[in-house]
């Protein structure tokens, strides 16, 4: 991946690169109104935040809206619908590049390091048995250009294959095992619960984690901003910032376990047992340096 460079702003770590909307400020000592959009993944200490009085603790108030794929998620604060968003590491990067003014306000999901919550998967009976074995082959991403889909074009070059090999195409999480399934794909690379009731169903079996190999120790969602709105509400950012180290903090408690499965099962609407298989660690803090 190319290099990035990470800058501290405002007392905030950001990218260059959007435009969007604004706080409502209560004033000084008073409450700042907001609204910001979650990804399918990597939702919970917003939750947490919101439910825990985080937010209002800091002087947010703030407007929760279930968000899609990081572009869409991107493209909702860049045209004043949120005024925070979660978004993926290498949109965000994307984004820079194609100079589109869009900052990284904080980390949110970070990629294990002794264990998995994405991957590549196939049909059990398939004679694809490797990342070498998908030459040519159709693998499912949920966006095209995000992290899963770089980092498996890493995987490519590394078993000595060409990114072009690599026939990528889009289908949401939610519908991938029924494209595989039903033949429609040779592969498909869910994340979270996605991909623990795949990886944990006798009928599919996982080749190869990517995300893992390639990307441990480094975000795989950010919440990010228009470079406008940090520059017009610093301070709301900051709030912003602080409930999310005072939900970061919840959320790694094991006390607080049975909160986080609730928030799982009521925002994914999915079973006890699929809340239990979602395994996420959350950080606060941008890597500077990163490459």
């Amino acid at each position: 991946m190319a290099a990035v460079a990470l800058v501290a702003v405002a007392g905030m770590v950001a990218l260059t690169g959007c435009q969007g909307g604004s706080a409502e400020a209560g004033g000084e000592g008073g409450t700042d109104s907001i609204t910001i959009i979650h990804a399918p993944v990597n939702y919970e200490v917003a939750y947490i935040a919101q439910q825990e009085g985080f937010f209002e603790q800091v002087g947010l108030d703030v407007t929760i809206n279930p968000g899609g794929t990081p572009q869409d998620n991107l493209a909702q604060a860049m045209g004043g619908s949120a005024d925070l968003t979660i978004v993926a590491w290498d949109t965000l990067v994307t984004a820079s590049a194609e100079s589109i003014p869009v900052l990284a306000v904080a980390s949110s999901g970070v990629v294990a390091e002794d264990y998995d919550t994405s991957g590549i998967l196939v049909a059990a009976d398939s004679d694809i048995n490797s990342v070498a074995d998908l030459a040519d082959k159709q693998v499912a991403f949920s966006d095209l250009g995000g992290g899963p889909h770089i980092v498996t074009q890493q995987a490519f070059i590394a078993a000595g294959l060409e990114p072009s090999q690599l026939d990528a195409v889009k289908i949401p999480f939610a519908s991938m095992q029924a494209a595989l399934e039903g033949g429609q794909v040779d592969a498909v690379y869910p994340s979270d619960s996605f991909y623990s009731q795949m990886a944990n169903n006798p009928d599919f079996k996982v080749i190869a984690n990517p995300t893992r190999e390639f990307r441990a120790g480094l975000p795989i969602t950010l919440w990010a901003a228009s470079e406008q709105w940090l520059t017009e509400n610093p301070e709301t950012a900051t709030k912003f910032i602080e409930a999310m180290e005072l939900a970061t903090d919840f959320y790694n408690d094991p006390a607080n376990h049975d909160a986080i499965i609730d928030i799982r099962m009521q925002v994914s609407e999915i079973s006890a047992e699929q809340a239990e298989a979602m395994q996420t660690e959350f950080g606060v803090s941008i890597p500077l340096g990163v490459s």
